[in-house]
């Protein structure tokens, strides 16, 4: 569906192999409902990556909220500096973390799509024509590929909600530092092969080339959390 709210945060990363079955219960049982229980956080999303995917990038996290200062929030902070024993051991077997909050530029979407795609832009130097706005105006024509039921661009804030938390420091244990996005696409499909298309339009109609700056991925989506869920 359509974004709830006027800004996400968006997570990128991997997890140590042999810890990846807790990490799922822990996400699912604990992280989530710990944030959706916060006053402007919205939903919860977690998707795992396609056969093949790197380890770095296997899944693709994402809250959306009321506003961006939501995720500045007394109490949002509070829980970031206070983490739970789980929360410490799980994020002290991160990988390659990517952590970003951004402001919705455009969410059309119908219904969930159970497979996403991701295109991340990490350089803050955005080319003209790859500016979101610009990705925006491709929007209606994404939308009536075959399979296709969701795109959304967001634009990331490359200073916003960066403070040194108690959480930060445990998902850093891996020995890499949160990676920031400046902008990102995400297509929601019925089938894989929909959003292999979508990828390869928006690709050849704004010439782009997944590569140390650009980053593409394909996920399923795992679970899904809503406030209605903690009644």
């Amino acid at each position: 569906m359509s974004f709830l709210g006027s800004a996400v945060l968006v997570n990128w990363g991997g997890i140590v192999e042999e810890k990846e079955i807790e990490y799922n219960e822990w996400h699912s049982k604990e992280h989530m409902p710990e944030r959706i229980s916060l006053p402007g956080f919205l939903k919860g999303l977690r998707a795992v990556g396609i056969a093949g995917t790197n380890l770095n990038h296997k899944y693709f996290m994402m809250y959306e909220a009321e506003r961006k200062e939501v995720f500045t929030s007394r109490k949002y902070l509070e829980r970031l500096n206070n983490p739970t024993e789980w929360t410490k051991k799980i994020l002290s077997n991160y990988l390659s973390p990517s952590r970003t909050i951004c402001s919705v530029i455009s969410s059309k979407s119908i219904g969930v799509g159970g497979y996403l795609s991701t295109i991340r832009f990490l350089s803050e130097n955005i080319p003209n024509n790859h500016n979101v706005e610009n990705l925006k105006s491709f929007v209606p024509k994404i939308l009536k590929l075959n399979g296709i039921t969701g795109i959304h661009i967001i634009l990331g804030d490359t200073s916003y909600g960066q403070m040194n938390t108690e959480e930060k420091k445990y998902r850093s244990s891996q020995g890499l530092n949160d990676q920031i996005v400046s902008q990102a696409v995400l297509i929601e499909g019925l089938n894989y092969h929909s959003l292999e298309t979508a990828i390869k339009n928006i690709k050849r109609k704004f010439s782009l080339k997944d590569g140390n700056n650009i980053i593409i991925n394909y996920y399923i989506c795992q679970n899904i959390l809503t406030k209605q869920d903690l009644l």
